[in-house]
């Protein structure tokens, strides 16, 4: 892959997870291969890049800053054209790499794993994406990976979240080398239907999870919506 889509390039903030409030460089790439229901991330409009030219764009920014966050969308789509990238901008700068991802797609990890530092996934659960079809086994497959690097783990709930779903993220949680940290990320409102669970379901959550797993999770929504910033 000699260029990647990307839809927005900016210095701003790490609003969710234990980053909250670290100054990231942020590369958005363009483009999903998942459509869930509370997503608030979806451009319209992107600018495809070289790797020579996404370089030279971001070293525009300097370096006053902690991460380099690849996002989107899904940046693993285009994980040939990071796997040839990273070790680029890694020659030119010695920030560690944070990469978000919904969690989906392995294979696309494989090839960058050994470029990142920071492997931030979601586990996307089927009553929080609108869907009857979960992604259990590609989410073992892909922690497994990401378990050799810092692993995040987020699950978005909702009040419609049974403790079903919980019981499989921690499954997944327990049969890791490491102890990953886990947060579970109230949804952020949108209209009527998406609503977050009230503080009675959320404790009982925590409760659970931080019985199987024998230490304390964090419970965090999206900082950066209530700053007002990206």
């Amino acid at each position: 892959m000699t260029e990647a889509k990307i839809s927005e390039i900016f210095m701003s903030y790490q609003g969710e997870g234990p980053f909250s409030g670290s100054r990231q460089l942020f590369v958005r790439f363009f483009g999903c291969n998942l459509k869930c229901a509370y997503c608030d991330t979806t451009p319209e409009s992107y600018k495809s890049f070289t790797r020579d030219a996404l370089l030279g764009k971001m070293l525009e920014f300097g370096d006053d800053y902690n991460e380099l966050a690849v996002t989107g969308g899904e940046p693993l789509l285009y994980a040939d054209f990071l796997s040839e990238f990273l070790p680029m901008y890694r020659a030119n700068r010695r920030h560690n790499v944070y990469i978000e991802t919904n969690g989906t797609l392995p294979e696309g990890l494989e090839k960058v794993i050994d470029m990142v530092d920071i492997v931030a996934m979601d586990i996307k659960l089927p009553s929080s994406c609108g869907t009857e079809k979960g992604w259990w086994k590609e989410h073992k497959a892909f922690a497994d990976i990401a378990s050799r690097k810092e692993l995040l783990i987020k699950a978005v709930v909702t009040d419609r979240t049974p403790i079903d779903d919980i019981k499989a993220v921690a499954d997944i949680v327990c049969s890791l080398t490491g102890s990953p940290e886990l947060v579970l990320q109230p949804v952020t409102p949108a209209g009527i239907s998406i609503v977050p669970p009230d503080e009675e379901m959320m404790m009982y959550f925590t409760k659970y999870l931080e019985k199987r797993l024998g230490r304390n999770i964090l419970v965090l929504g999206q900082i950066h919506r209530y700053m007002g910033i990206r």
